[in-house]
């Protein structure tokens, strides 16, 4: 049976920075690592003396299980999580038919026992919890911790995550106060990156690029822009370029390969044919009616 710990594609991990620490006071609750596994076929970790700190693991997608050292094995389906204790034997694994998505995080401190005594064992997450924002604060912390670590890099991370583990901890509480603002967040974002991409439309803009300038990660920016607009973000993009072009043929006496090379295209007739997608007609032929 294959069996792989780490080093899937896609794969993110983070430690937290120990070494910046130095003469810092830490708190009850302290972040060890952290990461993201998406689709992480044969994925199984088993240790016979367990670790030093408490594990949570949160199934996004597919399917897994685990087992403490009576080894029953407790399985696991999307949008649930467990806690492991600390210094206890345990294993846990993707499921060989479905495997499961996993973020997951290491935690200790004089504060961990008392969120492990709250949330040993299997737990769902109800459809009222904002899994997405859930999922920002997650990418939001690997982010910070893959970037460069110093002293306030480490506080502001130990300040985020008690709020990462209040999510899991006071669901009901939690989520019902970020649904009262996700509506006008995602607003917020959705307004950002048109205009971002308004201003660059000139160049050849990846979704990298706009999740960049944004600091959101592509899954999460293409789910709440895909939810508000109705198109994917490259998609509405290529729309805007569209628009632009047409205004531009309607307006200017600029020539049609010029027009392309003003919008990101370097080859004309990958534009006209482009366009003529979209609009049903040639540039040319739009050109000549809306002129006429």
């Amino acid at each position: 049976m294959i069996r792989i710990r780490k080093g899937f594609q896609g794969q993110r991990l983070a430690l937290y920075p120990s070494y910046v620490e130095s003469g810092m006071e830490r708190p009850a609750l302290q972040l060890h690592s952290i990461g993201a596994f998406p689709d992480a076929e044969f994925h199984y970790v088993e240790r016979p003396f367990g670790c030093g700190e408490y594990v949570l693991i949160w199934c996004t997608a597919g399917e897994g299980w685990f087992s403490l050292k009576d080894g029953i094995k407790h399985p696991v389906t999307k949008s649930q999580f467990f806690v492991l204790p600390a210094d206890t034997p345990h294993a846990y694994g993707s499921s060989e038919a479905a495997p499961w998505s996993i973020y997951w995080l290491h935690f200790r401190g004089s504060g961990a026992s008392s969120v492990y005594e709250r949330l040993h064992g299997l737990h769902t997450l109800e459809t009222n919890v904002q899994v997405s924002r859930l999922s920002a604060l997650f990418d939001e912390i690997l982010i910070i911790l893959e970037g460069h670590a110093d002293a306030d890099t480490v506080t502001y991370v130990d300040m985020l995550f008690p709020h990462l583990l209040s999510a899991f901890l006071y669901p009901n509480i939690w989520s019902g106060v970020h649904a009262a603002n996700v509506g006008a967040a995602n607003v917020s974002i959705v307004s950002k990156a048109t205009h971002y991409m308004n201003e660059h439309l000139a160049e050849k803009l990846s979704l990298s690029d706009i999740c960049t300038y944004l600091g959101y990660s592509e899954s999460y920016f293409t789910r709440i822009f895909t939810k508000e607009v109705g198109y994917s973000p490259i998609a509405y993009l290529m729309h805007l370029k569209v628009e632009r072009a047409q205004h531009l043929l309607i307006n200017t006496p600029l020539k049609i390969n010029q027009i392309a090379f003003m919008l990101g295209f370097d080859d004309p007739y990958y534009f006209s044919k482009f366009f003529s997608k979209i609009t049903g007609s040639s540039p040319r032929l739009f050109r000549k009616i809306h002129r006429g």
